[in-house]
């Protein structure tokens, strides 16, 4: 791909179908460094801003926040997606504190309108400081390879969703996020048409979703939107042969969150034995209690102690728990488990090492089977890798148009 530089405007077309881009206060005075508008992304109507780095250094005035603030005043009003596209290097000094003071309002009409409609950052080039705190209140964040991204100066570079080699490809990205969500909170998760799955992967994930649909964030398997016979949903995947970690546990959880923001299917795929820590754990626990959308587990491997709680249980708010016929589930770990209910036969071991593991097994084949777990009702069905897809695109279907009422209050106090 190119490696010319992309003015602001040419970025706002690359990121709008072909045509259809209007700018929005083109001849406010003072305002040149930044570009606004609306147009179409994927027929979907979308208002974006693009920082203009070849006017005062895209630096933010009192003007130049004045049509950002516009353009999310715009999409919330009309229930439609907002993407920045930043480049700056930071506010205009000569405006002293009026200029801060714009970047406070631009954050809170960012924050305002969190989880009503979808936002994408997109970074291409420098985005520090307090720009930092306005792009990272996006829904997901996409970032040209090695830009400046931080708040604080020799700061690390700031949490990233989804990488791109070119500032092309970071705005094709943002077109393909956006093809995943609705265009606001109260409108339906997007349907395609129907796409078979990849049969020949052991990777679950690819055994639900259509071909070629699945987009990752973080570079990780943990979360990804996807497609399953066309419906657009979230798949969390928690796959371990450790511990999960505190960053894997965290990404699910604000996954989780965007996908209830806008009504996306939450599908979650688990095979783990248990947390690194509580405060993950807690905040996993959270975001799963408090998501009111459809929420399906299939769990094809662990599911032990507080990660059957937190996210694979009906306990987590799972609608229907799915499980393949080597599933393991218990309240606790095999391992656990003998020196607690077996300990009469763990005195009697010869050889502690290699019995005390042959015992674990034992344990684990006969009281954590999946079929106990459905005798007991802990599991809805026992379904075999290739009925996958069938059973979770049935119940995606049949769980469209849940609706659950909640308790009156301000939000939950997730522990961050």
């Amino acid at each position: 791909m190119s490696k010319e530089v992309i003015s602001a405007r040419q970025q706002l077309e690359l990121l709008f179908d072909a045509e259809t881009f209007t700018e929005i206060d083109r001849l406010m005075q003072d305002g040149e460094s930044v570009i606004s508008g609306y147009g179409y992304v994927n027929d979907m109507p979308v208002y974006a801003f693009a920082q203009d780095k070849s006017v005062h250094s895209g630096a933010v005035s009192k003007a130049h926040a004045a049509k950002i603030q516009s353009i999310y005043r715009l999409a919330a009003e009309n229930g439609a997606p907002l993407v920045g596209v930043f480049d700056s290097d930071g506010v205009r000094l000569t405006d002293g504190l009026d200029a801060m003071d714009a970047v406070a309002e631009i954050l809170t009409a960012a924050n305002n309108i969190s989880g009503v409609v979808p936002q994408i950052a997109v970074i291409t080039g420098s985005c520090v400081g307090s720009a930092t705190l306005i792009a990272s209140a996006a829904d997901v964040v996409v970032a040209v390879e090695d830009v400046d991204y931080y708040l604080n100066q020799g700061d690390a570079t700031a949490n990233v969703d989804v990488y791109a080699k070119t500032t092309e490809e970071a705005l094709q990205k943002a077109r393909d996020v956006l093809r995943f969500l609705p265009a606001n909170n109260l409108a339906a998760p997007p349907i395609y048409e129907t796409v078979d799955a990849t049969t020949t992967t052991e990777n679950p994930a690819q055994l639900l979703a259509d071909a070629d649909s699945i987009f990752p964030l973080h570079r990780d398997d943990v979360a990804a939107f996807a497609r399953i016979q066309g419906a657009a949903c979230g798949i969390v995947t928690l796959k371990t042969e450790d511990k999960l970690s505190c960053c894997a546990a965290s990404r699910a959880a604000r996954f989780v969150r965007l996908c209830d923001s806008f009504s996306l299917p939450v599908i979650t795929i688990v095979d783990a034995a248990g947390f690194s820590g509580l405060k993950c754990a807690s905040k996993l626990c959270q975001a799963y209690a408090e998501a009111t959308t459809a929420k399906i587990t299939l769990i094809t491997g662990k599911a032990y102690g507080p990660v059957y709680i937190a996210v694979a249980g009906k306990t987590a708010g799972a609608d229907v728990v799915l499980a393949w016929e080597e599933a393991s589930v218990s309240a606790l770990a095999p391992e656990t488990a003998i020196h607690i209910l077996w300990e009469d036969r763990l005195a009697e071991m010869k050889d502690p090492k290699k019995d005390r593991s042959a015992l674990a097994e034992e344990y684990r084949l006969t009281c954590c089977n999946a079929t106990l777990a459905a005798q007991q009702g802990a599991v809805s069905d026992i379904i075999a890798p290739a009925e996958s897809r069938g059973a979770v695109s049935s119940f995606m279907e049949m769980l469209a148009g849940k609706r659950v009422t909640k308790l009156p209050k301000k939000h939950t106090n997730i522990r961050l």
